[in-house]
């Protein structure tokens, strides 16, 4: 199982960036293997397709409904602790949203986890894999 950023699903989604193509991968490997990822992602996707207008909102929607091996899990007190653990071991580099992502994706035993942020990519934590596209 994988677990992987906000921004993977942004690129996959608009398929118009540069990475585009790897995040589709990604999301794909997720539907073959399994994904694990964090409600607030789902949020994040959501506010800014809102945001954007012209029922963006539900085609994302309808989009993110689709993906079946993909789970948007909630986020537990056990996951807050640990993504204040991150941030109390990494600072800013994991905070907010990017901590909750890790520790979701530690709490339930990803493999990797992808991202596209350049802050996260300098982390290194024991038995996830944190790489890039």
């Amino acid at each position: 199982m994988i677990a992987y950023d906000t921004n993977i699903l942004i690129y996959a989604l608009e398929g118009t960036s540069e990475w585009a193509r790897a995040a589709q991968a990604v999301v794909q490997q997720g539907e073959r293997d399994g994904a694990v990822l964090s409600v607030l992602a789902w949020q994040e996707l959501m506010t800014g397709a809102l945001l954007k207008g012209n029922g963006l909102d539900s085609t994302v929607a309808s989009v993110l409904s689709d993906l079946g091996a993909t789970k948007f899990v909630p986020v537990s007190q056990t996951i807050c602790e640990r993504a204040v653990a991150l941030t109390k071991r990494f600072g800013k580099q994991v905070y907010g949203y990017d901590a909750i992502h890790l520790a979701t994706a530690l709490e339930h035993k990803a493999m990797a986890f992808v991202t596209n942020d350049k802050a996260l990519l300098g982390v290194h934590i024991d038995g996830l894999d944190i790489r890039g596209l």
